[in-house]
């Protein structure tokens, strides 16, 4: 049986379910993030967590019904952790550091959460409730740059949604990097907040 991923579990596990079912669950979406969906079998998510196929159906009738579940969960706690650290009531600065720093823990310890939402937003995300999709990172990080630019501390010069697209981006590349051993220096996650800095500077 393969190890789990550190701290994945916090995204995927519900106090509700039961030890086979955090383990498949922990099990796919590492799967998912290194072969695809369409590149992983429910033969090989079973194999991974140690358990049978029918112990895999016990919990979700196909193995989309699986991704979509695995989506749901990791895009709906991106948002929130998102939503909490840049709640408002204080200053632009410290908003997109308490950011900064939500997204670098989950860069660190749970980079195939944010891989596997980047990579499948297309196919999943307009399968999602809508409560599901009500908060995103998208949303959260357009709002606060909204805040920055009234306050003049983020550039008016060139558009939010573009910002946005280059921020969101530069993290995405970011974490497929260093999973897939691309990036191996510990400098390089302390070198985005200076980064950030300078792709939104007025």
């Amino acid at each position: 049986m393969a190890e789990a991923l550190p701290h994945v579990e916090s995204f995927l596990a519900d106090d509700r379910d039961p030890p086979s079912k955090r383990r498949i669950l922990v099990e796919a979406l590492r799967l998912f993030v290194e072969h695809g969906v369409d590149g992983t079998t429910v033969r090989d998510i079973a194999k991974a967590s140690g358990y049978s196929n029918p112990a895999l159906f016990k919990f979700f009738a196909s193995k989309e019904d699986l991704a979509l579940h695995v989506f749901g969960r990791c895009y709906t706690r991106l948002s929130e952790r998102a939503s909490l650290a840049v709640a408002p009531g204080r200053p632009f600065g410290e908003r997109l550091g308490s950011l900064m720093r939500t997204v670098g823990r989950i860069l660190e310890e749970e980079p195939e959460v944010l891989l596997f939402v980047q990579d499948n937003l297309r196919v999943y995300w307009p399968r999602l409730t809508e409560a599901e999709r009500r908060t995103s990172l998208i949303e959260v990080l357009r709002g606060l740059l909204r805040d920055g630019a009234a306050s003049g501390e983020v550039t008016t010069t060139i558009s939010i949604d573009l910002l946005v697209a280059a921020l969101s981006g530069t993290v995405a590349q970011y974490a497929r990097m260093r999973h897939f051993g691309e990036l191996s220096s510990d400098k390089a996650l302390s070198a985005l907040e200076p980064l950030v800095m300078r792709m939104i500077a007025p």
